[in-house]
């Protein structure tokens, strides 16, 4: 009998890393939104003094590694393509169980989100990576409209959403180290290059309503931070803005002028700040939402400065502890 128990729990065992070992190698490895989150679970403790968040508008043009080597900042980009308020805002109660940052820098591209709820490919590449957890579980819950709330728990095992890959394997499926190396900060630069018209939009001063949900999940982050005494640098990166995404943050800038809660919020449009950063139109974008190489040494540089001299952070140049960002 106690022969039969050890040969059951023996099989049950070895079936269970079998299982194991095949989720990972068909679970998608989206460098836009998975890879971020799962990459951030490796990092020693306390080795993230900024943390970014946000969509591709951070990931994209947040480069860690220029922040580190011009001005000593240890960042990570924990960000997701198109990742609206409310993923943030699990992405960072995520990320404060297993680091202290000691500045959040928020990207607020994605307060035009329009709609409260996520299609399925933007739920993926904003929780999919995401440990077992009661906060991915409200960030899945979170995205989903009120008929859809039954493919909660499918989104939670996951598996359901990426069995069928098996027939789309390649190589970096079965090795991590393909998909990004181990010095990965979450960044995801791009080398295209598209030649943009600059945006004229002085004349622009209306403002429109933020999608109350969206800015419901705006207030959470800021609260949180504020509870855990992380001051937040809200930034614009960069890109191509439309007339109404100008009104929106014509709305932002209204809503921080007037609000008496957060002392901790700081924020610069570096929209505004094209001629400063030299930015060329013709050679530093990707596409209208993006920086390309080119531009990022500009961004960046700006950014850095920009929080070197309104917060005081540790210069990790030389620091054995922080030597992956080297």
């Amino acid at each position: 009998m106690k022969k039969n128990i050890v040969r059951i729990v023996g099989f049950l065992l070895i079936l269970s890393i079998v299982i194991l070992k095949l989720n990972d190698v068909v679970a998608f490895k989206y460098t836009d939104g998975v890879t971020q989150m799962e990459y951030f679970y490796e990092l020693p403790k306390d080795t993230v003094d900024v943390l970014v968040l946000g969509s591709s508008h951070a990931f994209v043009d947040v480069n860690p590694e220029i922040l580190y080597d011009e001005y000593g900042l240890a960042a990570y980009d924990l960000c997701g393509s198109m990742q609206p308020m409310w993923n943030t805002y699990y992405y960072m109660k995520e990320a404060l169980k297993y680091q202290t940052p000691k500045l959040i820098v928020l990207d607020v591209y994605r307060l035009v989100e329009a709609f409260p709820y996520s299609k399925e490919s933007k739920i993926v590449k904003n929780t999919y990576g995401m440990r077992f957890s009661h906060n991915k579980y409200e960030s899945i819950k979170a995205s989903l409209s009120e008929e859809d709330k039954g493919d909660l728990l499918l989104h939670m095992v996951e598996f359901p959403s990426y069995h069928s890959r098996y027939v789309d394997l390649t190589a970096e499926d079965f090795d991590r180290s393909l998909v990004v190396d181990e010095s990965y900060k979450g960044a995801h630069p791009v080398t295209e290059v598209a030649p943009m018209e600059r945006p004229e939009l002085a004349h622009v001063t209306e403002t429109i309503e933020i999608e109350p949900k969206t800015m419901e999940y705006f207030e959470k982050i800021l609260s949180l931070a504020n509870e855990k005494d992380i001051p937040v640098f809200l930034i614009n990166a960069p890109y191509i803005m439309t007339e109404d995404d100008k009104k929106v943050f014509n709305t932002l800038e209204e809503y921080l002028a007037a609000q008496t809660k957060y002392d901790n919020v700081f924020y610069v449009d570096f929209n505004r700040m094209y001629d400063e950063m030299q930015i060329d139109f013709a050679a530093d974008f990707a596409d209208p939402n993006h920086l390309n190489v080119n531009g990022l040494g500009k961004f960046n540089h700006a950014l850095g400065a920009c929080i070197k001299e309104n917060y005081e952070l540790p210069d990790r140049r030389g620091d054995a502890a922080f030597v992956s960002y080297e």
